[in-house]
């Protein structure tokens, strides 16, 4: 049985070069950008193997319709790759400035995003053989390591969606699944920017080697290059 893979966020950035590898890798790749998708996205072509399904992820009517395009598409999903995110753009602001609104949102798509998308997947997840569910999450998101303050939206989403990643690993763990947080390290991405030092083709055949190789045994991790444990 051939694997399928769900990519969010899959319009640019770590979420196209996760698409290419798997598709590379013989694998039947659904790739979902949030609205509209990209030019880069859509030059992988549509056919058995690549299916381009929008999905929104912080709204639960656009999780529930692609999800249910989903499974009118495949009838089994082995690894699912929540890289939807945002970095809200006041992120510079203390607290007296900070845009609590921004926040929510941030909230909305880093962390609670892909809590509604494992939870639509899950009976085509547990239809698959895989069952990997790997979030990719930031450093930024470690309480212990925050030594500069700042970044309230961002820092706090992606620390949700590391505890998220717990709860899963033993909500799921007695079936059988695999959950992991992966920081692939600052990446040179719309979000990353141009400073960053790691390439987008880099970072994502990192994901995707840790998404593959790391055993059972550290579900719930949150892991950086080269599957080093970051402190929660």
């Amino acid at each position: 049985m051939t694997e399928v893979a769900v990519v969010t966020g899959a319009a640019r950035g770590i979420g196209l070069e996760l698409c290419k590898l798997l598709l590379e890798s013989g694998r039947i790749v659904v790739g979902s950008p949030r609205i509209g998708g990209s030019a880069e996205l859509a030059a992988l072509g549509s056919s058995d193997r690549f299916h381009e399904i929008a999905m929104d992820v912080s709204d639960d009517a656009s999780v529930a319709a692609a999800s249910a395009e989903i499974a009118r598409r495949v009838d089994h999903v082995d690894l699912l790759f929540n890289n939807a995110g945002i970095y809200p753009d006041d992120e510079a602001a203390g607290i007296e400035r900070a845009d609590l609104g921004a926040a929510a949102g941030a909230f909305e798509i880093n962390a609670l995003g892909p809590l509604r998308v494992v939870r639509a997947l899950l009976p085509l997840l547990r239809r698959g053989s895989g069952r990997r569910v790997v979030q990719v999450t930031s450093w930024m998101g470690s309480v212990r390591d925050n030594t500069t303050g700042g970044s309230y939206g961002y820092r706090m989403s992606k620390a949700a969606l590391n505890m998220a990643t717990r709860n899963l690993a033993h909500d799921l763990g007695p079936e059988g699944f695999v959950a992991l947080a992966i920081h692939p390290g600052w990446v040179r991405t719309r979000m990353g920017g141009p400073s960053a030092p790691l390439a987008a083709p880099e970072a994502a055949r990192e994901v995707l080697r840790l998404a593959l190789t790391t055993g059972s045994d550290l579900s719930g991790s949150f892991l950086g290059p080269g599957g080093k444990p970051l402190p929660y």
